[in-house]
């Protein structure tokens, strides 16, 4: 593979991003860079996002999904960034994994999520995933990763959705806070619900291309 070379990368200017041929696509200095004119096989369509607040720590699972612009053979690298926020500790990767949609006629049922690989990058707030190959219309990706809080603040990147060149048909996020705090900043208009005892914040958006990354703070 080769080197990662005259890439810019800082916290805000990140979310799913393409490889190609091992440079990070949307981040070379150059820019200017659109992942489909450039043929690669995947457009990033839309997510599903929950984050809780576990003791000390964000959790975030994920749920991306992927429209198939042509079949492939290979595996898909793309990068999937953490925060780089002194506000914010380190984060760990803790699960991926990807499945092919929609369901599979021949059995009847949706094919079942299967492990997926990813590996860390020296240097890099971030780590490379390798999707299975595009066999079917659509690629699915479940992840789950974990980022140390230092106070009451939290942060998930949205913004470089736009390293795309194009907004996400649709989003939805879920921010579930510990019992008992109380939201004092969303980034978004977050709306409260109620649902099986639990009290979280729902965000929803159609035609995503944000400029700025969802942000939480609350108080004790």
């Amino acid at each position: 593979m080769r080197r990662l070379r005259r890439i810019r990368i800082s916290g805000p200017c990140l979310a799913l991003v393409a490889f190609a041929g091992g440079t990070l696509i949307g981040l070379v200095e150059a820019g200017g860079f659109d992942p489909l004119e450039a043929g690669f096989p995947v457009r990033f369509d839309s997510e599903r996002i929950r984050l809780h607040i576990v003791g000390d720590s964000l959790e975030v699972r994920g749920t991306y999904y992927f429209v198939c612009e042509r079949r492939t053979q290979r595996e898909i690298p793309l990068f999937y960034p953490f925060p780089d926020d002194s506000l914010l500790g380190g984060a760990r990767m803790v699960a991926l994994a990807a499945r092919t949609a929609p369901p599979d006629t021949t059995r009847g049922a949706a094919r079942p999520s299967a492990p997926a690989r990813w590996e860390s990058l020296p240097r890099v707030h971030g780590v490379r995933w390798w999707m299975p190959p595009c066999m079917g219309d659509t690629l699915v990706a479940e992840s789950v990763y974990r980022q140390r809080l230092h106070r009451e603040y939290a942060r998930y990147i949205v913004t470089s959705t736009r390293a795309w060149n194009r907004p996400l048909r649709r989003a939805l996020f879920e921010i579930h806070l510990p019992d008992g705090a109380t939201p004092t900043e969303f980034s978004f208009p977050f709306t409260k619900r109620e649902g099986n005892g639990q009290i979280y914040y729902t965000f929803e958006a159609d035609s995503f291309f944000p400029d700025r990354d969802i942000v939480v703070r609350w108080t004790r």
